[in-house]
């Protein structure tokens, strides 16, 4: 994480309430946040980041860099966690979650154990995780400890990076290799096969892209998958991908289920809502989830309530709907009033906007910190220091934060 990055240090909350209440305070929340578009321009008018009461964090705090889900969270994952609210003391040893999972893709996977972290059948397997984090921390481990080298785009989440960087400090004779992203924000797959040689054991495609919001076409990126080796596993990151504005295009889950050589990523953290929860999962080939498995936190990575909450989420697809449209609509005010300010946003598929502000962003993003605006600068890993990242709140949080943006360039 950049120097950019400045987080505020949140007090204890002590906030007792019935479940009914709980459950009724987050629905009328999320119909607030879906008021027609001219009522919510005259309401928010000057909205101050004093006067927000965001989710989840304490009243006058725009949290705006972290690309958390506005809503909350799923309110039947709320039921499910508060029904079980008394279980803490207990390990999950049951097959709920990957149960869920396996319906929700239609995966051939008859026979899972509670007792294990993984599943897989005669082709197909999934992999848990505490969140994709952990996965893309023993993706890295696997291939750079059993290749030497890994490709992704740059900048980027950059987990597959940072435990390069780390092997290296420890004498490990690793390699990772980071390819800049076209203009667009999109990722230049043909300069990421060229960088493939012997010694590569993962390349990774985060598609929708963070940080930029930008989408590879999905002919494209078939296309790439087809010509790497087979040897080379190719990681489709894919935690966005409820936020893909475009109707055509499809995921790779089905890529998944047929190639030996392809692993996709989800999350639980964006548009379910579950994001302090940290739970994700692959899916992937059978033997892929084997190899993967030892570097593992296996059953010491499953949190009791994160797995009722995540498989009781799976079926809240209201939630889901809520959340992409409350995005879509935050991503078309974002940018409207951006471009207003005359700064470049690269068309965001993602819970977030990338923005060009066209000079060094570093005080831009101090100054709003100043003012309880969080948002992401582009200095330091990711390279980019006229850039921000600003993650899509409420329509108040959004409005909140354009005000503010523009008393710190006024």
């Amino acid at each position: 994480m950049s120097d950019d990055t400045l987080i505020h240090t949140e007090g204890d909350f002590d906030l007792p309430m019935s479940r009914r209440a709980f459950l009724a305070g987050a629905a009328l929340g999320g119909v607030g946040l879906l008021t027609g578009a001219h009522e919510t321009a005259a309401w928010m008018a000057g909205r101050q980041p004093a006067d927000v009461k965001g989710i989840g964090v304490p009243a006058g705090l725009v949290r705006l860099a972290f690309n958390e889900n506005p809503l909350g969270a799923s309110p039947k994952a709320i039921a499910a966690v508060l029904e079980r609210q008394t279980w803490m003391n207990r390990y999950d040893y049951t097959t709920t979650l990957q149960k869920a999972i396996i319906k929700y893709h239609g995966l051939d996977i008859p026979n899972v154990s509670g007792f294990d972290f993984k599943a897989t059948g005669e082709r197909h397997g999934i992999l848990l995780g505490v969140g994709t984090t952990e996965l893309l921390q023993l993706l890295a481990l696997e291939a750079l400890m059993g290749k030497g080298e890994a490709v992704e785009a740059l900048p980027a989440y950059g987990q597959i990076t940072r435990v390069g960087d780390e092997l290296r400090e420890a004498g490990y004779p690793v390699l990772t290799r980071q390819v800049a992203v076209k203009p667009d924000g999109t990722h230049d797959l043909d300069a990421m096969q060229a960088l493939i040689t012997d010694r590569t054991g993962l390349v990774i495609v985060n598609n929708p892209h963070n940080p930029t919001g930008a989408i590879n076409p999905y002919a494209d990126v078939l296309r790439f998958i087809d010509n790497v080796p087979s040897r080379v596993l190719v990681v489709i990151d894919e935690v966005y991908i409820h936020f893909v504005r475009d109707p055509a295009y499809k995921d790779f889950i089905d890529i998944a289920k047929e190639r030996e050589n392809v692993l996709v990523l989800r999350t639980f953290s964006k548009a379910y809502g579950l994001g302090g929860l940290r739970v994700g999962y692959a899916v992937g080939h059978r033997n892929v989830v084997r190899r993967l498995a030892p570097f593992s936190m296996g059953l010491l990575g499953r949190n009791t309530l994160s797995v009722y909450a995540a498989a009781a989420a799976l079926e809240d697809a209201e939630h889901v709907r809520r959340s992409q449209q409350t995005v879509w609509s935050g991503n078309d005010y974002l940018t409207g009033e951006l471009k207003k300010m005359g700064v470049s946003v690269v068309p965001s598929h993602a819970n977030f906007v990338w923005v060009d502000c066209k000079r060094r962003t570093r005080d831009i993003v101090r100054a709003l910190s100043a003012k309880n605006v969080l948002i992401r600068g582009g200095e330091g890993a990711w390279e980019s220091p006229n850039h921000i990242r600003v993650s899509t709140g409420s329509p108040e949080e959004n409005e909140a934060f354009i005000h503010a943006l523009q008393q710190v360039l006024a």
